[in-house]
């Protein structure tokens, strides 16, 4: 039975790239274009390794790395961060939670060293647990770009995490992309049993039918930007407001914002 690989990259081309140097090792590799879509695909398949993206549209490679480990447990497989702004980011790689960080560069210098770092991983096939690694493949420098939207990442992160309200955000075909950690703490849930499910799921089934309104109408009508109602989580009565993500003028998903009516 082949070993089982999976890819994680916002770009088709490196992940056919990696993809194919990982075949003619004799791996099935599943292929994910996101944080989001790989989530989906983990959950069908157990793998190996894992090579993950760390800068991503909807579930970054961080959202993804946590959530893999919180499910399955830090040593239960390698996972390889990839990025190509790796410099940039070399002084929080211990909060991302990979076991081995590859910078990409040239295309021949990288498969040179991704074919030396898979013929390490496949000799020892024990894996140190907690052993880090990192790889500067070359050729890879310090953007400005790069530096300001990584910043702006972790700035906008910060001020979710920071709103004193608990806060949902919902892709387009209504499974959750992100919540902050008061939102996990009313919801009772874990990362595990939020990302990538349907919002309507996690909702007491009394208020089921009425946040599925809330979607359809927030989402539908040009007249209607935001519904609340109460709703009971763990006997707190939580105040649940609906908005619409506008993204170039078009909806794109929803932001829920839960809210303790006790605290107001």
């Amino acid at each position: 039975m082949s070993k089982q690989a999976m890819v994680v990259d916002a770009d088709y081309f490196f992940v056919e790239f990696v993809s194919e140097l990982l075949e003619k090792r004799g791996y099935a590799v599943t292929k994910a274009y996101d944080g989001k879509d790989g989530i989906s695909k983990l959950e069908d398949n157990p793998h190996d390794i894992l090579f993950v993206d760390l800068v991503m549209p909807k579930v970054d490679g961080r959202q993804f790395i946590h959530f893999v480990r919180q499910k399955y447990g830090p040593n239960h497989f390698p996972i390889v961060a990839l990025s190509g702004v790796m410099i940039e980011q070399l002084g929080s790689l211990n909060e991302i939670g990979a076991d081995y960080f590859m910078a990409k560069g040239p295309i021949d210098k990288l498969t040179v060293q991704l074919n030396e770092f898979m013929a390490e991983i496949e000799t020892h096939p024990e894996f140190p647990p907690g052993e880090m690694k990192i790889m500067e493949t070359g050729g890879v420098y310090p953007r400005r770009d790069a530096v300001e939207l990584l910043n702006s990442l972790k700035f906008h992160q910060a001020v979710i995490e920071n709103l004193g309200v608990g806060v949902i955000v919902v892709d387009i075909d209504t499974r959750i992309l992100n919540a902050n950690s008061l939102a996990f703490e009313i919801l009772g849930k874990l990362q595990t049993q939020i990302l990538n499910r349907p919002v309507v799921d996690i909702f007491p089934t009394p208020v089921r039918a009425k946040l599925g309104d809330a979607l359809k109408q927030v989402i539908q009508s040009p007249a209607k930007s935001k519904i609340s109602f109460l709703t009971d989580f763990n006997d707190r009565a939580i105040n649940t407001t609906v908005s619409a993500i506008l993204l170039s003028s078009s909806k794109a998903g929803w932001v829920l914002v839960l809210e303790d009516t006790q605290t107001v």
